[in-house]
């Protein structure tokens, strides 16, 4: 077993969130990648589960500091800093009560890895994208999760991160997160790998499901030219 399976899932499997285990090991290598370049940034913690795979994988690194950006509403803000606390991980990191967009106005620590999970409305999205990307340092990560089941984590990954030449490494990782790396110049992969993600586009504006042995062909050739 690796360091994710023995000492993280046991953490995470009863905080309640929308992750896969795919998904949190992914979170937890990007930040124990992380050198010290850059913090991470997490849109969109709720009860820490994702916050909880970047933590760890920060703590068994560089020890970057983590900025949970979420509106930490009281009803869940306990469950929270309880999760937080029991992952050992608590002096990492730093709670912003905000939505955020009008945080990001306020924040000026380079970004080595930032996580997005925040609103899934298109304009806000695209608000996220705009407002902290171009915080992310030259060679750091993006990640937005729920880049498959809903529209607008979709079409804002689709056309700024997937058609942009500002990218590469992009890949898919399963559940519905799309990570890629913040570069000068993209790679030839990305253009290839647009054409199967904005074909299966024109499914999902008519809020269907592309036939799940079509999707998975499609994962299974997206994984091959990562």
């Amino acid at each position: 077993m690796n360091d994710f399976t023995e000492q993280v899932k046991p953490l995470i499997a009863d905080v309640p969130g929308w992750l896969t285990d795919e998904e949190g090991e992914a979170l937890y290598e990007l930040a124990r990648g992380c050198t010290g370049k850059g913090v991470i940034v997490e849109i969109g913690s709720w009860k820490g589960k994702s916050t909880i795979c970047l933590g760890r994988g920060s703590q068994a690194g560089a020890s970057v500091p983590i900025y949970a950006i979420d509106p930490h509403a009281d009803y869940r803000f306990g469950d929270f800093k309880a999760n937080v606390d029991r992952a050992g991980i608590t002096e990492l990191v730093n709670p912003i009560a905000s939505l955020s967009q009008p945080a990001a106005d306020d924040f000026h620590e380079p970004i080595e890895l930032l996580f997005v999970d925040g609103s899934h409305e298109y304009d806000l999205v695209l608000e996220d994208f705009e407002k902290w990307v171009p915080k992310v340092v030259d060679g750091g990560w993006v990640a937005f999760h729920d880049t498959t089941w809903t529209a607008g984590p979709r079409k804002v990954v689709g056309h700024a991160i997937y058609r942009s030449s500002k990218f590469k490494d992009a890949r898919f990782v399963v559940g519905s997160t799309t990570v890629a790396r913040r570069v000068a110049q993209n790679t030839f992969v990305l253009g290839v790998k647009t054409a199967f993600w904005l074909g299966s586009s024109a499914v999902k504006k008519q809020r269907k499901l592309l036939p799940k042995p079509v999707e998975r062909l499609g994962r299974r050739f997206l994984q091959r030219i990562q």
